[in-house]
């Protein structure tokens, strides 16, 4: 394989940061899943897709046990609540020609190359192992953390990166253990470019779905081409191991995704709708909570 096929599959893995997380599909119908809610249709059965939009903790079985997702809904303003798919309809998606194509291509993608090629990781790659591979990429991102934690003015949050960085690269080996939060009470503190943007009232812009990097926006596009050309792996690596490295962690990062996106985008009535309102609404919610509080 050569050194451009092996960049180009590594930029279609990094890319496949999709809305939720998946789950085996059942042949026939969807399994509905009961609601915990005590209202008027407490006996009512709803899939996953339907709970999370009104609010609800959803269970999914998997063939890896029961998977537990919190809804993303959230609506700040002072109205009457209204369901995700007329929250959906009332966006205006003037990329939605564009969209609900690379959607559609997205999903064809991940059903028959990446889902496959996260469960075959999962299936030879025992979950504590799995564990110890995403903290190691995780510290490799301590750096990067920093630098946007500087640029936003969290001189705290930076400091908080570096010694994160210091202490589990050398004491957690390479990042394999995490003994800043457990020995030194050192929490994460990601900051992504996207992240600092907000900060400074840089607006989300349009609705936007990548080729196999999958939903996003403009704002968010720009921190993902940025944060991929200053990936700490490649400034201390060289090809063709930057893309090996590259690769496992972005097959690493997707295994956790993979069951939960096939089990709501089967669920889903509107696929591309149900993801596009889950991701708008996360945007939301993540917007608020960054700006100051009066």
């Amino acid at each position: 394989m050569t050194s451009n096929t092996t960049l180009s599959l590594i930029l279609l893995l990094l890319l496949s940061g999709c809305a939720s997380q998946p789950q085996t599909p059942p042949e026939d119908t969807p399994a509905p899943i009961t609601s915990q809610s005590t209202d008027d249709s407490a006996n009512a059965e709803l899939t996953a897709s339907e709970q999370l939009s009104s609010g609800k903790t959803a269970t999914i079985e998997t063939s890896q046990g029961k998977i537990e997702i919190e809804p993303t809904v959230v609506d700040m303003a002072e109205r009457a609540p209204a369901t995700g798919e007329e929250q959906a309809q009332q966006y205006n998606d003037p990329l939605e020609g564009w969209n609900r194509g690379t959607f559609a291509f997205n999903h064809f993608t991940y059903t028959y190359a990446l889902i496959p090629l996260a469960k075959g990781y999962e299936y030879i790659t025992p979950a504590p192992v799995r564990d110890k591979i995403g903290n190691a990429f995780s510290n490799i991102r301590e750096p990067l953390s920093m630098l946007n934690n500087l640029a936003a003015g969290e001189l705290k949050d930076a400091g908080t990166n570096l010694g994160r960085f210091l202490i589990n690269t050398t004491i957690g080996l390479l990042g394999l253990f995490d003994p800043a939060t457990a020995w030194f009470d050192l929490p994460e503190a990601k900051q992504s470019i996207a992240d600092t943007l907000a900060g400074y009232g840089v607006a989300p812009g349009p609705y936007l779905v990548l080729p196999i990097l999958g939903q996003n926006n403009v704002r968010g596009s720009t921190s993902v081409v940025s944060e991929y050309l200053l990936d700490p792996i490649g400034q201390v690596t060289n090809p063709p191991d930057t893309y090996y490295l590259q690769g496992v962690d972005a097959v690493d990062s997707f295994s956790d995704r993979a069951r939960v996106y096939e089990e709501l985008y089967r669920q889903a009535e509107d696929p591309y709708l149900y993801f596009r309102n889950q991701f708008l609404q996360g945007v939301k919610r993540d917007d608020h909570f960054s700006q100051p509080q009066q």
